[in-house]
């Protein structure tokens, strides 16, 4: 017991000394004798504040200024079912606004917004009052969202339904992708290999890799609504 007192005040007067805020007291017993201490660093250690810094498709573009206000589309995508793809699965696919939306979301819609989107009138094109979205869960580790009046599509039908979340998971789910040109291209083990590797490499920068993806429906597609 004396041994424990000892460490226990040590402990409260190192924490002290460095300004340490401890919730719950008891933790303080153990700190004595602990040689690394590991923290969520969102919030705590970070300003828990995103922005988006590059965008692959096909290949990588860094963002040449993640401090401007402004960005130009043909900076980042070549073809115009990029960019169309591209803002319907930011605007529908994601929860919220700018200043209201979790991190990750808000720097997708500080994104849209530097590139000139008015996300509003995209989601009062594209969503209806009932519209059909899978929320983003820690099992599924994507969300879905189906949209309506998408043009033209592979079946000729205005339903289309987008995907994001973690970079692997969707990866796995898709079997074509869009190259620098938006030119539909088979997915084949090298291409996948080289996903792979680009994954790796923006978390080797420590950077948070959402991939989207997206599907033309037909009618009565997984039931009237697609639910």
């Amino acid at each position: 017991p004396l041994a424990v007192m000892i460490t226990l005040a040590y402990s409260v007067r190192r924490m002290l000394i460095d300004q340490n805020f401890v919730k719950k007291l008891a933790s303080c017993e153990i700190m004595g004798g602990a040689n690394n201490i590991c923290s969520d660093k969102t919030g705590t250690l970070t300003m828990n504040k995103m922005t988006v810094t590059n965008i692959y498709i096909g290949v990588d573009k860094a963002i040449k200024d993640v401090s401007s206000t402004k960005y130009n589309w043909s900076d980042y995508f070549h073809s115009d079912r990029h960019q169309e793809l591209f803002k319907q699965a930011i605007c529908s696919n994601t929860s919220g606004t700018a200043e209201q939306a979790s991190a990750t979301e808000q720097a997708m819609l500080i994104l849209m917004k530097r590139l000139g989107v008015e996300v509003e009138d995209e989601r009062k094109k594209h969503m209806p009052e009932n519209y059909v979205r899978f929320q983003f869960t820690s099992k599924r580790k994507r969300m879905s969202t189906v949209i309506h009046n998408c043009g033209a599509t592979d079946h000729g039908y205005d339903r289309r339904v987008h995907m994001k979340g973690a970079a692997e998971i969707v990866l796995e789910t898709c079997n074509t992708y869009l190259n620098d040109q938006g030119e539909k291209v088979p997915i084949n083990d090298n291409i996948k290999q080289a996903f792979y590797e680009t994954i790796k490499n923006y978390a080797k920068q420590s950077l948070r890799t959402i991939s989207f993806a997206y599907k033309d429906l037909q009618p009565n597609e997984g039931g009237p609504q697609h639910n």
